[in-house]
């Protein structure tokens, strides 16, 4: 009986990343973005006031990200984190058929350059009320300052090409963060115990 335990508490600690990742996917209703034309508008990395502000631990500061909008409006508005492959391209079509953890992506180049792109790892999140993160993220990267808070993206979408996520910023001392030597340690010590 003491082995199962010892066997189930070893599995929960090499297990435990592999169900975060599974934990993490695509929400909301993204038919408003299907097959719509988006234009490259910038590209920069997130500063570290604009992560203290909005604290997205999926783009801890220096994240490349590059900001697609329609061209009528501006109505849609993309933040595309981590995929530094799509400032290649003039515009780019959110495709229909995404997967778990991927989306197909349909980027133009010049005039008659169609490559089907599928980004894997990756999450889609479309917000079915306004957002002021992806507006902030535009106009840090067009060069301007911060607005007052009053201008919302009217669809906002924001687009991970990974699945990395930080930890929040806590002061830590040596003896409250948990390392991977000192949890293998505390592994190897329970089944000596035991």
């Amino acid at each position: 009986m003491r082995l199962y335990f010892t066997f189930f508490g070893i599995s929960i600690v090499f297990l435990a990343p592999l169900l975060q990742i599974l934990a993490i996917h695509s929400t909301g209703n993204c038919t408003f973005a299907k097959n719509v034309t988006l234009k490259f508008v910038c590209k920069g990395n997130v500063p570290k006031d604009m992560y203290t502000m909005f604290r997205d631990n999926r783009a801890p500061p220096d994240t490349p990200y590059s900001v697609w909008q329609t061209e009528e409006g501006g109505s849609v508005l993309l933040v595309s984190f981590y995929t530094t492959m799509f400032p290649n391209y003039d515009t780019i079509n959110l495709q229909e058929g995404e997967m778990d953890l991927g989306q197909f992506f349909l980027a133009t180049k010049g005039r008659n350059t169609n490559n089907l792109l599928f980004v894997t790892p990756s999450t889609l999140h479309c917000f079915p009320f306004g957002l002021r993160y992806t507006n902030e993220l535009k106009r840090h990267c067009l060069g301007q300052d911060i607005s007052e808070g009053g201008v919302l993206t009217k669809n906002p979408i924001i687009h991970y090409g990974s699945l990395s996520i930080k930890t929040p910023d806590l002061p830590k001392s040596d003896a409250t963060s948990p390392s991977l030597k000192r949890n293998l340690l505390l592994v190897v010590c329970a089944v000596i115990i035991y």
